[in-house]
Formats: structure tokens, C-alpha cells, sequence
């Protein structure tokens, strides 16, 4: 790639990091006409399509990458029919990855002679709860002593694109997770939609690996000095800090149930009036058990949360408040404040029109 060409490809990426996307994509062309690499253009122009909601245009730019790639020695899917074949679907990306396309899983099993779903160990009692598997798999110590047979493996994040999902046609967009129907004694008793305080659930802390969609906990006080409101932590990870503040809060409850485990995360959401938190696993789980949900977003947001939107079409429960500058929590959770007061006065009227 001769040096015009490079440049041209860093500004594209700039103008796209800084989420101004018509810019973006007019550079993304320009670059790849000047000789930059197409599979890096491509890529660059698919989020953008994706982030305006374009499916059809960001699955044409995953055809054009197919199209110039190599043989897979490995048995990836390569685009060729899945009718009549064993599948294993490899859950190799986030918890939340797992969690937003495992929608798939019965319309893929439609398709398939049968499907075996290979998730991480931590997320192995969980992913039982997903419709349409014939089996769940791990890897490491507790990977099966023979290992299943299959014809092709697909990676799960590309099950959107294997059945060339439009906007309007998202599977299983609502309450797809069912949990088992078990109490948890010694943790949230009550159950949501009762009378009382409206119970919110928090989280604060997204994965390590980018510490731009976490926010100190201290960002969150105003939020827990709404009267009306019983707030839980739903925090597994955190820093000792954020740990050490959070103890100074007698609003916030703690659950172990949350800590303890993906399932026990699930369980705790589920009862749950709200939840609140950063682009991290609970959201996809709210989502997928149907539960109210709103998202803090940092300004750059993956592509799955599209361009300005207040809503997302991948979750109807859930409301998107974003930075609107870099690194600007003060702004979205001034706004999460002041629709939590809405949502309390919501609350004790629909109590006392009972």
C-alpha cells in the first residue's frame, strides 16, 4: 500500500472513530481507489452501513470479502449452504455476542441435520436456556470426551449475515432467553411489577478490553439520591476503588447471585423493574429477557447500537442514552436522572390505580 493510499486509509478511520459517516464513506472509496487494501475499505464501509442501518449494503461488502478470500484449511463457513448439514456453531467472541445471536439458533437448527453450540465454560449453564440447540459444548477440562461430529463450523456472529438480515426482519427480538423457574433464597426476593420501590439494577464496568465504555462509579451518586428507588449492583467486575465507594452507599444492595456466576446475572436482571448500564453483557441479557433497560453509551458506540438512535430494533425493551462528546457520562446520565424521576412518578401511579 504506497503511502497516499495509507493516509487516505487513516483519515477514512479517523472520520469514522469520530463517527462522522458520510465523510467517512466518501473517503473509504477514495482510498481504495488509490490502491489502499480493499478488505480494510470494505470492512471500514460495513460499519458505517451497519451503523445507518444498512444490512443489504454491509452484506454486499461481506460478499466482496468472501469473495477475495482464501480457502479456509480450518472449515469455516465459506458462504455455502448449511441445508441437510451437522453444524457447530462456535461461540467465540463476548458473553453479549453470544447472547444477541444465539436469536438465530432455531432458524439455524431449521436448516441444519443438527446443531451443536460450542460456547466458553463460564457460559455453559446459561446458553442451555436457548431454544434450538441439540447440544451445548465447552472446551478445556469440561470439553465432551468425544468430541461431536460435524460438516461445517460457523462463527456465531455471522449468522446475521448468513441469513442477510434486514431491519425490519431481526429474529426473536424479544424475551428469546427463558430461564428456569426457581427461586434464589437469600437474594432479590420480591418479583417485578409489584408494589414498592422500583428496583434498578447497576452496572457500571464494561470488559477490560475497552475501558472507554466504563464509568468511575462515582459518576453514578446522583442516580442513587432518587427517592422511590431500590437499587442492586449487578457488578462482577470493577475496580477496588469503585468497590470501596460503593460500599459507602447504604442505597446500593449488593447481590452475590450476580457476582457468582452468567446464570445468576440472568436470574437477578430478570427481576428487575430496570436496569442501567453500560455496553457491556446486561444489556443483551435484559434484552433478551425482556426486561427495561438503558444503555450508557460511549460516544464512538459499536455498530450494533447504530447512529443516533434512542431505540434499538435488536431489543425493543432497551433505550440507548449516548455521550454526546467523548467521554462525556455527565450529559447521559444527567438525562438517565431525570427519566428515572419520570419513571418513579410512573410507578406510584400505576400503584395507586391499583
Amino acid at each position: 500500500m504506497n503511502r497516499e493510499a495509507t493516509a487516505a486509509l487513516l483519515h477514512a478511520e479517523h472520520l469514522l472513530a469520530a463517527r462522522k459517516l458520510d465523510a467517512a464513506l466518501r473517503q473509504l472509496h477514495y482510498a481504495e481507489s488509490i490502491g489502499a487494501d480493499p478488505d480494510r475499505c470494505a470492512a471500514g464501509r460495513w460499519t458505517v452501513q451497519m451503523l445507518f442501518g444498512a444490512f443489504a449494503e454491509a452484506w454486499r461488502e461481506s460478499d466482496a470479502i468472501r469473495v477475495r478470500g482464501r480457502p479456509d484449511p480450518h472449515r469455516l463457513w465459506r458462504g455455502e449452504t448449511l441445508d441437510g448439514k451437522r453444524v457447530i456453531l462456535r461461540c467465540l467472541h463476548g458473553f453479549g455476542d453470544a447472547v444477541q445471536f444465539l436469536r438465530y439458533a432455531p432458524r439455524l437448527r431449521g436448516l441444519a441435520a443438527s446443531l451443536v453450540v460450542e460456547v466458553n465454560p463460564r457460559f455453559v449453564e446459561l446458553a442451555r436456556h436457548f431454544e434450538g440447540t441439540d447440544e451445548v459444548i465447552t472446551w478445556g477440562e469440561a470439553a465432551p470426551a468425544k468430541a461431536p461430529e460435524w460438516d461445517v463450523q460457523i462463527e456465531i456472529m455471522e449468522l446475521p449475515y448468513l441469513f442477510r438480515t434486514g431491519l425490519e426482519e431481526l429474529p426473536l427480538a424479544d424475551c428469546y432467553l427463558r430461564l428456569p423457574a426457581r427461586s434464589t433464597a437469600g437474594q432479590i426476593k420480591s418479583q417485578r411489577n409489584e408494589p414498592g420501590p422500583l428496583r434498578v439494577g447497576l452496572v457500571w464496568t464494561a470488559g477490560g478490553w475497552n475501558s472507554g465504555r466504563s464509568m468511575p462509579f462515582s459518576a453514578l451518586q446522583a442516580l442513587l439520591e432518587v427517592p422511590g428507588c431500590e437499587f442492586w449492583s449487578l457488578e462482577s467486575g470493577g475496580t477496588d476503588q469503585d468497590a470501596l465507594y460503593a460500599d459507602q452507599f447504604a442505597a446500593l444492595r449488593q447481590d452475590a447471585a450476580a457476582e457468582a456466576s452468567i446464570l445468576g446475572l440472568a436470574e437477578s436482571i430478570a427481576r428487575m423493574d430496570l436496569v442501567i448500564t453500560v455496553d457491556t453483557l446486561a444489556p443483551h441479557l435484559a434484552g433478551a429477557l425482556g426486561v427495561p433497560c438503558w444503555v450508557l453509551l460511549e460516544h464512538a458506540a459499536d455498530w450494533r447500537w447504530m447512529h443516533e438512535r434512542e431505540d434499538s430494533p435488536w431489543y425493543p425493551t432497551l433505550r440507548l442514552l449516548r455521550q454526546p462528546a467523548p467521554g462525556d457520562w455527565t450529559s447521559a446520565l444527567t438525562k438517565a436522572h431525570a427519566l428515572l424521576q419520570q419513571r418513579v412518578i410512573m410507578q406510584r401511579e400505576l400503584v395507586c390505580a391499583e
